[in-house]
C-alpha cells in the first residue's frame, strides 16, 4: 500500500469528483486531501482533508464577475508561504509516494519546497500544454486565462490532462494526454432515450434561457437554478445526484454551460450537447468549441438564445449520436496504470 497527498481545487464539484473517482480507483492506498470549499465533501467519503484557503470564481449574468473573482483571489493569495509551509509540514509528516495537484494552487509549491515532484492531474493543462489553433473568438479572455494558468497552475513538474478530445502536446517528456475520468455512479448506467431534456447551470444566472424552452415541445428537467415551482414544461429539481444521473442517463440530449465532466459524462452516456459556455471562462469556451468541432453537439456565446437555435440543434441529433457513438470517453484505467507507474517510478514522464 502506498500513500497519495493530492491538492484538489474546491471552487466546482468537477475536481471533487475526479479526486474521488482516482481514490475509488485506487483502494489500496491511503489518501489524504488538500483543499478548501468542496473538497471538504470527501470528509463525508472517509477521508482526510486538510483545509487550504481557496480562490472562487465569480459569476454574475451567465458571466464571470472579474472584479469580484480577482478581489476574492487577492484576499486568498495575501498570505501565500504561510500556507505553503503548513503544507509542506502535511508533506513531510505523511511521506506520500506521490504528489498530485488538481488545479490547486497550495500542494505543488511545497512539494517543490521539499524538492518533491508534484503531478498536475486536470484538463486545464489543455490550454498551456498542448498544441492547437486557437479560435477566434474570446481572445482577451484567452489571455487571462493562459496567463492565470501558467502563473498560479503550472508549477508541477509533470502533468497528465484528461480530455474528451485529444490534442498534441508541446512535450511529451513532461505531458500526456488521456481520455477523461468517468465516476463510477456514471459507468453503472444503462443510457436510453426517452421524451425529456437535461438542463445542467454551473452559476443560477442564465434567466433568458428559461423563456425560449416554455416554447418548445419537449419536458425540460432543469438542475442548477435552484427550488422553484413547475413551470409549463419546465421541472426545477435540486442537486440530488443519483437522480440527476439517471436523468442524464435516459435523456435525449443535454444543455449545459461549458464545464468538462458534465460534459464527459454525457458524451460517455451517448447524449449530444447544446453548451453555453459561460462568457469569459475560456476553458468553458474551448471545450464547447471543440464539442461542435468534432461533431459532438453545439454551442451559442449569445446571452439571448433563440427558439431556431434549438430546432436546428435538434435537426442534427442523430448526427451527433453518430459522431459520439465510436468514440473512447471512457480513461480510468489508462490514467490509474500511469499514476501506479509514477509510483513505481517507471512512468514514460
Amino acid at each position: 500500500m502506498g500513500r497519495v497527498l493530492f491538492g484538489v481545487m474546491g471552487d466546482a464539484r468537477g475536481h471533487v469528483s475526479e479526486a474521488l473517482t482516482i481514490a475509488q480507483e485506487m483502494p489500496k492506498h491511503e489518501f489524504l486531501f488538500v483543499g478548501g470549499g468542496k473538497v471538504h465533501d470527501l470528509k463525508a467519503e472517509g477521508y482526510y482533508v486538510e483545509n487550504v484557503p481557496m480562490g472562487s470564481t465569480m459569476y454574475r449574468n451567465n458571466s464571470v464577475d472579474i472584479p469580484s473573482t480577482v478581489t476574492n483571489a487577492a484576499k486568498v493569495f495575501l498570505n501565500p508561504r504561510k500556507v505553503q509551509r503548513r503544507i509542506a509540514g502535511v508533506i513531510a509528516e505523511f511521506d506520500p509516494d506521490l504528489i498530485l495537484t488538481d488545479y490547486e494552487y497550495f500542494t505543488p509549491l511545497a512539494a517543490r519546497s521539499l524538492g518533491r515532484p508534484c503531478v498536475s492531474l486536470d484538463h486545464q493543462h489543455i490550454m498551456t500544454h498542448c498544441v492547437y489553433e486557437p479560435p477566434a473568438q474570446q481572445r482577451l479572455s484567452r489571455i487571462m486565462t493562459l496567463f492565470s494558468v501558467r502563473l498560479l497552475y503550472s508549477n508541477s513538474s509533470k502533468f497528465i490532462i484528461m480530455s474528451f478530445f485529444p490534442l498534441p502536446t508541446v512535450n511529451s517528456e513532461t505531458t500526456l494526454v488521456m481520455p477523461p475520468l468517468i465516476r463510477n455512479g456514471v459507468k453503472i448506467l444503462k443510457p436510453e432515450i426517452q421524451d425529456h431534456v437535461l438542463v445542467y447551470q454551473t452559476s443560477p444566472t442564465f434567466h433568458r434561457l428559461l423563456p425560449v424552452l416554455e416554447q418548445l415541445k419537449d419536458q425540460f428537467i432543469i438542475y442548477g437554478l435552484g427550488k422553484r415551482s413547475p413551470r409549463n414544461n419546465l421541472i426545477f429539481k435540486p442537486a440530488l445526484k443519483d437522480e440527476f444521473l439517471q436523468d442524464m442517463a435516459s435523456c435525449k440530449y443535454v444543455i449545459t454551460n461549458g464545464g468538462h465532466n458534465v460534459i464527459c459524462e454525457a458524451l460517455y452516456l451517448g447524449k449530444p450537447i447544446l453548451s453555453f459556455p459561460i462568457s469569459k471562462a475560456y476553458e468553458q469556451f474551448l471545450n464547447a468549441y471543440f464539442l461542435d468541432k468534432r461533431g459532438y453537439g453545439a454551442y451559442s456565446t449569445s446571452s439571448s438564445p433563440t427558439r431556431a437555435l434549438f430546432d436546428s440543434f435538434e435537426s442534427r441529433l442523430s448526427s451527433f449520436r453518430s459522431n459520439i457513438k465510436y468514440e473512447n470517453f471512457h480513461g480510468n484505467q489508462e490514467v490509474v496504470g500511469q499514476l501506479e507507474q509514477l509510483m513505481s517510478g517507471k512512468s514514460k514522464v
